[in-house]
């Protein structure tokens, strides 16, 4: 599947997605209110040099910089040579875009700190759920079912949804819902007592990968389904006798925050992602309703998550410029250094940044050429640096 077929939707008005902001500004904005108030600040006193040509990187992070847990040594040294550690004693503006997730940015800023062994501030870290954060516009006083790990709702409230709740509230609600599994301890996950006859549904979001599949597309296709967004009721528009039907309801809106089939960590062979939950949905509620699918995906390689990146690069050129009164011209060369072909370089090429395929994920040259093809193939992250640094500014880093 291509790029484009990947985000069908983004491009159109689903869902309600033309009331979202529309300029590469009015993105940036939407991350953080901290960020936006110019709460970040660099390691150390040296400020970046600005050439005529500015060089930015993007990087994904999984498959990249670390193998499951663990840092990839060349991660280390790749982030030094960035951080001024190169001949030109230059500083290059960077930031993390990955289809991971689950955390607070701000958390996962601190994490990436200390297992990088560099100074990672929020507003370089893109994780796949970070772009939801713009769909408050639409939904952040409506009661929203998020599936994802127990921080979702936690996280959800930050970006200012205010009525969430998760597949755990569901489950405890009833049990007979999903009976193959006990429903979550109360004393140990938070539960949100509610009476679901009363709670009107307005939208599903994956905030990050099912931890339950079974469980978790059950409920979501109960919702999907149901009356008027009321867990525990059926709208027979959405039975499959009346698939034949048209011009009836609309469906509940779906999104998932990526779109990614595999993903790569410390085990030998690549590991399904929310991709493939999304495939396993779809097929499911065809054969459920005789009717396609309608959902949106953000993260990679999706353009609205690129949008957002550039914005937050556009920022940090101009907070750690030597002349903070001088604006920056927007990066001329920007590098995404990724493993997975069908999300990383689709979605730079797409954007129209350069690419630099690593062999440390998901890619292997055992797979043949990649359907998507990068600027560069290389054997990991701190050749990548190397290679671009030689390429853009024309000496050895």
């Amino acid at each position: 599947m291509t790029a484009r077929g990947l985000c069908r939707g983004l491009v159109q008005p689903l869902f309600g997605l033309e009331n979202l902001p529309s300029s590469v500004s009015q993105w940036g904005r939407c991350f953080s209110s901290s960020v936006a108030a110019g709460s970040a600040s660099p390691r150390s006193n040296a400020s970046i040099s600005i050439p005529s040509r500015p060089l930015a990187f993007a990087f994904d992070i999984d498959g990249v910089l670390k193998a499951g847990p663990h840092v990839l040594p060349c991660a280390k040294r790749a982030l030094r040579i960035l951080d001024g550690a190169n001949s030109l004693g230059r500083r290059f503006p960077y930031l993390f875009i990955t289809n991971s997730g689950g955390y607070d940015e701000a958390d996962r800023a601190r994490q990436f700190s200390a297992e990088l062994e560099v100074d990672v501030q929020e507003d370089q870290v893109i994780q796949a759920h970070t772009v939801l954060a713009s769909l408050t516009k639409l939904y952040a006083n409506k009661s929203v079912l998020v599936i994802g790990p127990n921080s979702s709702r936690r996280i959800m409230k930050k970006y200012g949804f205010q009525d969430v709740y998760t597949a755990n509230d569901l489950h405890a609600s009833a049990p007979a819902a999903w009976p193959f599994i006990r429903p979550p301890d109360s004393s140990k996950v938070e539960i949100r007592d509610a009476d679901f006859s009363q709670v009107c549904f307005a939208a599903v979001m994956v905030f990050h990968d099912s931890r339950d599949w079974g469980r978790d597309a059950q409920l979501m296709i109960d919702v999907l389904r149901s009356q008027d967004g009321r867990f525990g009721t059926v709208d027979d528009y959405w039975s499959i006798s009346n698939s034949g039907k048209s011009g009836g309801r609309k469906q509940l809106p779906l999104y998932f925050s990526h779109n990614d089939l595999l993903w790569g960590n410390d085990f030998s062979v690549s590991r399904f992602g929310q991709g493939a939950f999304r495939a396993a949905v779809e097929n499911v509620w065809l054969q459920t309703t005789g009717r396609p699918l309608e959902s949106i995906a953000f993260g990679k390689p999706c353009r609205l998550t690129y949008e957002f990146a550039d914005a937050l690069l556009q920022e940090r050129l101009a907070r750690l410029s030597s002349d903070p009164q001088q604006t920056p011209p927007a990066p001329a060369s920007v590098w995404m250094i990724g493993d997975n072909p069908a999300s990383d370089i689709a979605g730079a090429n797409a954007f129209g940044w350069k690419s630099a395929l690593v062999r440390t994920g998901v890619y292997r040259d055992a797979l043949g050429r990649p359907e998507h093809e990068p600027t560069l193939i290389v054997d990991d992250v701190e050749v990548a640096i190397r290679k671009v640094i030689q390429e853009e500014c024309g000496v050895e880093p």
